[in-house]
């Protein structure tokens, strides 16, 4: 009976434990609300009355650290074997590092610098080139250190009493496989916080320094034969860039071009042949109401046949004169 109460009290315990680090989660991680003034004015009155002995408030905050700048350099390899060597004598280590080549050759550095040594380095930083922009940024996680430690402490009791109770064998082959169900919940839970722990430790331990460096760049003089030159070179890689780039424009619609102008041609002839084939129907089946035939010349008269009757055609090829009763004679005089 013991056994099974205290195994009930140590459940308890172990689910309000799940449910407070998980709101101790959110709590982490989402902005923290503002305490109200009267409470901040007796909070900021406490610590003015009574500080530290011999260390300044600022000390006992626990912060995280990052700095951002941007040098120019005249030499690059010089600047870049300097920065490193720095590092390792402020007790740091380069986290990452990125060189882009060219002609004006550039790297990003990502160094890891003890806190407490920021201050030096940045010094060093500013003396290996021109600083053309600096940022830092300090974030107070005092408040996030001290819930994890609660927490960790929390966890760290929870598995002590769940280790007792497994000390003690009286309960039932059931109720020992419960707690050791939940002494491993709880321990995965502590070693999470643990890895939190070291994590945010570290970050306030050492600070991160972000540097990027670029090579100055310095235009020669030129004079008016070399700007000629440059502009006509310039002007020939621009006709070889329009050149290479209609190739390329018709490598790539060349094939839906010559597809699209097949189809239309078959269309087109297609086309073609149903009027056609439209036009000589229409022409078959269309008859004219009267079609003349086909002009003969007269036949000539036979021989010894009497002559015609009528007018004869004049030798001259002019038509007859006609007299006054029409008559075709020649008018007699008188």
């Amino acid at each position: 009976m013991r056994l099974r109460t205290s195994l009930s009290v140590a459940l308890l315990s172990a689910v309000t434990l799940t449910g407070a680090c998980a709101r101790s989660d959110r709590s982490s991680s989402a902005p923290r609300e503002s305490a109200p003034a009267p409470v901040q004015a007796a909070a900021l009155n406490l610590q003015a009355q009574a500080p530290a002995p011999g260390v300044p408030p600022l000390a006992q905050r626990a912060m995280r650290i990052t700095v951002d700048t941007t040098i120019l350099v005249d030499a690059f390899d010089p600047a870049m074997q300097r920065l490193r060597t720095a590092v390792e004598e402020h007790g740091g280590y380069v986290s990452e590092a990125r060189v882009h080549g060219g002609p004006h050759r550039s790297a990003s550095l990502e160094a890891r610098v003890p806190s407490a040594k920021v201050g030096a380095f940045r010094a060093v930083v500013a003396s290996a080139g021109e600083v053309v922009a600096d940022a830092e940024k300090a974030e107070d996680v005092t408040e996030q250190r001290a819930d994890i430690g609660a927490r960790l402490r929390n966890a760290r009791a929870q598995e002590k009493r769940l280790l007792d109770l497994l000390s003690d064998r009286t309960g039932s082959l059931a109720d020992v496989v419960a707690v050791e169900k939940q002494l491993g919940s709880v321990r995965e839970t502590i070693e999470q916080i643990e890895a939190q722990e070291r994590l945010l430790e570290g970050q306030i331990a050492y600070a991160t320094v972000k540097i990027s460096i670029t090579t100055r760049r310095e235009e020669p003089t030129v004079g008016a034969g070399g700007r000629i030159a440059r502009a006509a070179r310039e002007g020939v890689e621009n006709a070889g860039a329009v050149v290479v780039s209609t190739v390329v424009l018709l490598a790539a619609a060349g094939p839906t071009l010559l597809l699209l102008a097949a189809l239309g041609g078959a269309l087109f002839y297609t086309l073609r042949a149903l009027v056609r084939r439209q036009q000589r129907r229409a022409a078959a089946t269309f008859r004219p109401l009267f079609q003349a035939g086909p002009m003969h010349p007269y036949p000539p008269p036979p021989t010894g046949a009497p002559p015609a009757q009528g007018p004869q055609p004049h030798p001259t090829g002019a038509p007859p004169a006609q007299g006054p009763h029409g008559g075709g004679g020649e008018v007699g005089p008188g």
